[in-house]
């Protein structure tokens, strides 16, 4: 043997050895175990196991014997047994790099977020199977059983979000290695569409990638609200202007929906009307218009991460996010008023991080190019998208000012700190300060938001009532609590409860139990502010239309306030059946339900142009055409795969978007990166209107639409450019 194969072998061995070492073979075996039961404990079967069961074992069993069979009963046994295996083979490694690794795997950072998870998955499944937390907190099998799971789910977060914050640590710290030296001919592809033409290479790209969705679209997707909007603005009737308190009987429009988004797509539909004598035409130009916006506004905020000295890779991987995540494309596609505020809340964050971040010092070395010129962060055009995306934020979606209001405020806060700073600096050198953030830049912002505050107050104060505009209701704030009130009278008062009642052999009805919790005073004041009749009947449990829409508009004050003492009196008599309205209303934003459905299709769309109320004044109808059909079934097809395909599917989900964006904030916190946590704050204002609204995350996703498109822009511009991770 040859002294070089020698010295290999040496090499090899002293490397096993120190492998070895650094992980015994106990640490692997515990790993394995830990790993074995994460697996098998949040595969246990939640719904309870029958008596007939235990007692075909042991006929005997009672007490705590017949809960130990119970427990038993509910693992997995040889169902699945295969891959949970193979999942904890899997696993073995990253539990032992985490819990034998660096030894702080357990950091309040890490664990509170992964006990907060572990609570979420345990609860969310009882949820979502029962709309109760009947399954955790039952029997004592059920508690047990519970437990046990949360122990599971509690074990994999700790490592998820430890070897989490470990590739954030990586990501803020260098650059992904992205040569043409390495990677040839990919590099020239992407170099060519994310750095030559930064702009245009992307928007190219989306455009290609959504055209099949447009054409099996056209001439738009139709959803619930989009005939009700367009008849609003035809002064026709339509189901949101026979509840309100019209300002005046003869003028329909109202504020049920963004009065200017309703202008742009009824103006669209008459215009159509006008020139080509056809509502379809109206529906493609409206269509058009908002697929190009949107493919912009997303191709903007990619070009932008150039600008930031975020890598190809990154922006590479945005581009491809926005291009074959079917949701995107459908979006483009949809008549709503979500996807035009979401383009304008994107180009908002946009500008709200150029402003940030443009007093901070920049990296040569994000410069791609030897002797390339160093773009300006904050150009002249972008006062102007600044004012577009403010103005777009706050007249496209109602209440939409606030997120101005954030955004705003923080980039003023930034700029006066940064101008503040670099005087400071001045006078300790003694040398004439170069500022990078203009004197008084904070002025203009402070003079958008000043902008948007008088156009908002005169738009909603002068112009509506002066042209009889009536405004939203006050319902659309009171979802969670209509809804805790209809779960308690669902609960406690006979035939209202929902229950199926008991019918007798002559046809009679027997009323269901009545507990008494409900007295007929209270019935009488709710009655005044929401028809009771049936109320427990209208309840569902993700979905407050039913309930809210029976509200009373011509309830006065002293009625609301007192239906707001009768709902303090329930919640004190019955506090679960309140917190189980309430975890109904938005489990969904942190479980990845199997409720999750792709709800705008081409098929629900056509069902709904057919509807009678829409054909009766329009003739709206999709495009059919073979082009058209088999773009249909493409697409249907690759959403469906999309949908279904294990691991694939939760990109289908509110929770994962949700976790992404806790991950993230979190590991801001850990780092006391100040200035790019405050970039995140309107972020988490959608979040939280999200939480207050009338439907779950499972059913819809549209309402977290706009974080879901902001969140390549803030997770590249925040955690891949550590100059935005300074104090």
């Amino acid at each position: 043997m040859k002294d070089s194969d020698l010295s290999t072998t040496a090499a090899r061995d002293a490397a096993r050895i120190v492998w070895f070492k650094r992980y015994p073979a106990k640490q692997t075996l515990i790993a394995f175990l830990l790993a074995l039961l994460a697996t098998t404990a949040f595969s246990i079967d939640p719904a309870p196991v029958s008596s007939n069961a235990v007692l075909a074992i042991d006929p005997k069993a009672t007490g705590a014997l017949y809960v130990c069979y119970e427990v038993l009963l509910s693992f997995a046994g040889h169902t699945d047994a295969v891959m949970l295996l193979a999942l904890a083979c899997l696993l073995t490694l990253p539990f032992r790099y985490v819990f034998f690794g660096r030894g702080d795997a357990w950091r309040p950072s890490v664990v509170l977020p992964s006990l907060f998870f572990a609570v979420c998955m345990v609860f969310g499944r009882s949820y979502d199977l029962t709309d109760s937390a009947e399954i955790v907190l039952g029997d004592k099998a059920r508690i047990i059983c519970a437990w046990i799971g949360g122990v599971g789910w509690m074990l994999l977060a700790v490592v998820a979000f430890y070897l989490a914050f470990e590739c954030l640590d990586w990501l803020s710290s260098r650059r992904i290695p992205f040569s043409e030296a390495h990677f040839g001919r990919v590099w020239r592809v992407a170099h060519a569409a994310l750095s030559v033409h930064p702009f245009a290479g992307p928007f190219l790209v989306l455009m290609i990638a959504w055209a099949p969705t447009l054409i099996a679209s056209l001439p738009g997707l139709f959803m619930g609200d989009t005939g009700a909007q367009i008849r609003q603005w035809f002064n026709y009737p339509n189901g949101t202007s026979d509840y309100l308190r019209l300002l005046n009987p003869n003028v329909l429009l109202n504020g049920h929906h963004p009065v200017v988004h309703t202008a742009i797509i009824g103006s669209c539909v008459q215009l159509g009307l006008s020139v080509f004598n056809s509502a379809n035409a109206g529906l493609i130009i409206y269509t058009c218009a908002q697929f190009i916006i949107t493919a912009a506004c997303m191709a903007y905020s990619i070009s932008s991460l150039r600008k930031f000295g975020v890598g190809m890779p990154v922006r590479g991987v945005a581009l491809l996010f926005f291009a074959l995540m079917p949701m995107f494309s459908n979006y483009a596609a949809l008549l709503t008023k979500d996807v035009l505020f979401a383009d304008a809340f994107l180009v908002l964050l946009v500008q709200t991080v150029k402003l940030v971040a443009c007093g901070l010092p920049r990296r040569d070395a994000n410069v791609e190019r030897v002797g390339e010129p160093e773009p300006a962060l904050f150009a002249r055009h972008d006062w102007l998208l600044l004012a577009l995306g403010a103005m777009g934020s706050t007249f496209l979606r109602n209440g939409g000012l606030v997120f101005v209001l954030a955004a705003c405020v923080i980039a003023a806060a930034f700029c006066a700190w940064d101008v503040h700073a670099a005087r400071r600096a001045a006078k300790q050198t003694g040398a004439e300060s170069s500022f990078r953030v203009p004197r008084f830049c904070w002025v203009g912002i402070l003079a958008v938001l000043a902008l948007c505050l008088v156009s908002n107050m005169y738009f909603t104060k002068v112009f509506m009532p002066a042209h009889d505009i009536t405004p939203s209701s006050k319902r659309e704030v009171l979802s969670i609590p209509f809804q805790q009130t209809a779960r308690f009278v669902q609960k406690h008062d006979g035939l209202n409860s929902g229950v199926n009642p008991t019918v007798k052999e002559d046809g009679t009805i027997v009323e269901a139990p009545c507990d008494g919790l409900v007295t007929e005073e209270e019935r009488a004041v709710i009655d005044r502010v929401l028809k009771y009749e049936n109320l427990g009947r209208r309840y569902n449990p993700d979905k407050s239309d039913a309930v809210k829409n029976c509200f009373n508009e011509y309830a006065s004050q002293e009625d609301i306030d007192a239906y707001f003492e009768v709902w303090a009196q329930m919640f004190k008599k019955d506090p679960e059946c309140y917190i189980s309205a309430l975890i109904n209303n938005y489990y969904g934003y942190f479980y990845p339900s199997a409720r999750d459905a792709w709800v705008y299709s081409t098929a629900r769309s056509a069902e709904i142009m057919a509807r009678p109320d829409n054909l009766k004044y329009f003739d709206f109808h999709p495009v059919d055409s073979k082009v058209v059909r088999w773009c249909g079934h493409l697409i249907n097809l690759y959403r469906v795969a999309v949908q279904r395909i294990p691991f694939i599917s939760l990109t289908m989900s509110s929770a994962t978007y949700v976790w992404i964006m806790i991950a993230v904030v979190v590991y801001l916190l850990r780092r006391h990166s100040w200035r790019a946590l405050a970039i995140w704050v309107p972020l988490l204002g959608v979040l939280a209107v999200c939480l207050i609204g009338p439907c779950n995350g499972s059913t819809y996703m549209r309402y977290l639409y706009p974080v879901i498109a902001c969140m390549p822009f803030a997770i590249g511009a925040t955690i891949t450019r550590s100059d935005l991770l300074w104090n």
